[in-house]
């Protein structure tokens, strides 16, 4: 099933109960994803007292968690429950703003970034080879909708 990165926001208290097989205990987390510009939040819990142990999963930590998705029944709703079955601790992707500076990432060989489509000193604008670029076209789209000619006689 599908894993998940990020960094635990939130661990919550731990529950725990008696049913007909036993005693059992879990516990939900947090997860906030490293997604940039919008992280997302997942939250999944962690069954038994073995798992959270050998998992010992405490907030600020960096994981990759691989979940299991399922959805069940009961009194005619559904329910969707998100279980970690192994978790794997990690170091934190770097923000994109630490790049050095060789490593820019669509930079031209030897221009410096922000050259293809810059203002000149005069006003126009050049690419990567310094030539002028065309003056853009205007359009009438008052008079011509589509932006051609409102001469012409074609049907599209």
């Amino acid at each position: 099933m599908p894993t998940i990165q990020g960094k635990i926001v939130n661990a919550f208290p731990p529950r725990s109960g008696q049913n007909d097989r036993g005693s059992w205990m879990a516990q939900d987390f947090l997860l906030e994803s490293y997604d940039q510009p919008y992280p997302r939040r997942c939250l999944f819990s962690v069954w038994g007292a073995d798992r959270l142990q050998q998992f010992n999963i405490k907030e600020g930590d960096d994981l990759a968690v691989d979940i299991d998705i399922d959805a069940r029944e009961y009194q005619g709703r559904w329910y969707n429950s998100v279980r970690a079955w192994r978790v794997a601790r990690i170091t934190p992707p770097q923000p994109q703003g630490a790049l050095a500076a060789g490593d820019a990432p669509f930079a031209a060989a030897g221009a410096p970034i922000g050259t293809a489509g810059s203002q000149n000193s005069t006003g126009g604008s050049q690419n990567n080879t310094g030539a002028p670029l065309p003056p853009p076209q205007s359009t009438n789209f008052a008079t011509d909708p589509l932006g051609g000619d409102a001469t012409e006689d074609l049907p599209f």
